[in-house]
């Protein structure tokens, strides 16, 4: 079960988030420090996705998980390869600004992801 995975120090940090509430202000200095150009509708979508993600939270809370041994976790953990740099294959900054559509600023614009 997914809910089994949250450690309590964890669930600690976002029990102390989830009293909070996310309204619009707070929505408009995540996207300036993002660097994101968001219409009212977004920002008002992402109210509302934000506060939903956090009432969420608040559900996971009362999930009793007192007692719950994880050492399987740790135990099944995969072992990770060593990052290896290709030099031969990177392209410079200028480069890759060069090859996108719109940009602004040494910024790229993306097309959006979500809908």
């Amino acid at each position: 079960m997914a809910g089994l995975l949250f450690n309590q120090s964890f669930c600690a940090k976002m029990s102390f988030m989830a009293e909070k509430t996310i309204n619009k202000k707070v929505v408009e200095n995540l996207a300036e420090l993002s660097r994101l150009d968001l219409t009212d509708n977004e920002k008002e979508k992402l109210v509302k996705d934000l506060n939903s993600i956090l009432d969420y939270v608040k559900e996971l809370e009362q999930v009793p998980t007192q007692g719950i041994n994880l050492d399987f976790v740790k135990k099944n953990e995969k072992k990770l390869r060593s990052d290896i740099i290709n030099n031969d294959i990177l392209a410079s900054n200028d480069e890759l600004i060069a090859s996108f559509k719109e940009q602004k600023e040494k910024r790229l614009k993306i097309p959006p992801i979500f809908n």
